[in-house]
């Protein structure tokens, strides 16, 4: 782990954050200089349920999964963070405590952030304060959409709606998780899912192209069926 070279040299890091793009040169040098960079391996941890929230957290590259166990031992994920995504930036003004755990879901790059830099920028800075505010507004969205989606009691129209609502998030056709992954978001089986998938695939919604890679072929009809 070592002071972020990606951030100084090329801004790959805050490039890909929306929130970071009309700060200040002497804002932006404070975060490079005190950003840190990590690689993580696939099935590496990155947070536990109960470590304190005293970074933000930046995706640079790969996926961070935020999952919780039941008493039998089951995993449920209740967010999937990707390249750009944010995690930990409702926590700037609270000492606040992770709810989860987070996992990498394939080899991932962070930048983790002072919490104390943050907080100084947004105490000088309005534009990044309103920028701060929307970004905190679309998760929220984000999170009760998910939750509209979970209330869904028939399995085939709540995935054809996870499948809608990961295309939004990722502004793309193509849905990169795997089986398991998309069970334990939508509380269904791995085997419930391929089957869905499967007919899916039969009516012309998507196709398979890999085991970690579905194409939604008909977004507009996949809405229509599921109401999202």
């Amino acid at each position: 782990m070592q002071t972020c070279k990606y951030c100084q040299e090329k801004g790959e890091c805050l490039s890909k954050i929306k929130l970071f793009n009309k700060l200040g040169v002497d804002e932006s040098k404070n975060i490079y200089l005190s950003a840190v960079h990590k690689d993580l391996k696939k099935g590496q941890s990155l947070f536990f349920y109960g470590d304190l929230v005293d970074k933000i957290i930046i995706i640079r590259y790969g996926k961070i999964k935020s999952l919780t166990y039941d008493d039998e031992g089951r995993e449920s994920i209740s967010k999937i963070y990707v390249e750009g995504d944010i995690i930990g930036e409702n926590s700037i003004f609270l000492d606040n405590s992770y709810t989860s755990n987070g996992v990498a879901i394939e080899n991932t790059g962070i930048c983790q952030i002072d919490k104390m830099i943050l907080r100084e920028i947004l105490i000088k800075d309005h534009d990044f304060s309103l920028n701060l505010i929307r970004s905190l507004s679309k998760k929220l969205y984000e999170t009760e959409k998910l939750l509209e989606i979970l209330s869904i009691k028939d399995s085939y129209t709540r995935l054809g709606a996870f499948l809608v609502y990961r295309a939004g998030l990722t502004n793309d056709d193509y849905i990169s998780l795997n089986q398991e992954n998309i069970a334990s978001s939508i509380n269904m089986t791995r085997e419930t899912v391929s089957r869905k998938l499967s007919q899916m695939e039969k009516e012309g919604y998507i196709e398979n192209t890999a085991y970690k890679k579905i194409k939604i072929k008909n977004l507009v009809a996949l809405i229509k069926l599921t109401n999202m």
